[in-house]
C-alpha cells in the first residue's frame, strides 16, 4: 500500500511537471517590432480569443510604449488591460487601472474617444460595488 501512494504522487508530480511545461511552451513569444497598432490589437484580440489573457494584456501594454502619440489607441488599450485583470479574477488591479484611465479622461476633456471613458466607468462601478457586496458578506456574517 506504501508502494502504491508513493507510485501516486510521483506520478501525480510529473504530471504537474509536464503540464507546467506544456503551459510553458504553449505561450508564445510577444513579438511587436515593425508593427502597427491595428496590428498590435489584432495580435492581443487573437490572444484574448484563445483565453490567453496574459498575452492579450502583453500586446496592450505595447501600444503605450510604441506608440506615445496615439492618444486613442492609448485609451482603447488601457481599458482593454484593465478589463482583463478583470478577467483574470485580479479585480484590485482592474480597479486601479480603471481609475487611472479616468482620471487621464478628466484632465484630457474631449480630446480621446468616449468609448474606453464609459466602459472604464461601467467596469469601475461593477468592481466598486462587488468589492462593496463582499465586504458586506464578509463583516455582516
Amino acid at each position: 500500500m506504501r508502494k502504491t501512494t508513493v507510485t501516486l504522487r510521483v506520478l501525480l508530480a510529473l504530471a504537474c511537471t509536464a503540464a507546467g511545461l506544456a503551459a510553458c511552451a504553449s505561450e508564445a513569444p510577444i513579438v511587436t517590432d515593425g508593427l502597427t497598432v491595428a496590428q498590435v490589437f489584432q495580435h492581443a484580440q487573437d490572444a484574448v480569443s484563445r483565453g490567453d489573457y496574459n498575452a492579450g494584456i502583453a500586446y496592450y501594454s505595447v501600444v503605450a510604449r510604441n506608440f506615445p502619440d496615439d492618444t486613442a489607441h492609448g485609451a482603447w488599450a488601457e481599458y482593454e488591460i484593465a478589463f482583463l485583470y478583470h478577467k483574470l479574477g485580479k479585480n484590485d488591479t482592474a480597479l486601479s487601472l480603471a481609475k487611472v484611465l479616468l482620471d487621464k479622461y478628466a484632465q484630457a476633456g474631449d480630446t480621446l474617444p468616449a468609448g474606453p471613458q464609459i466602459l472604464a466607468q461601467k467596469l469601475k462601478t461593477r468592481l466598486e460595488a462587488a468589492a462593496a457586496s463582499t465586504k458586506t458578506t464578509t463583516t455582516g456574517s
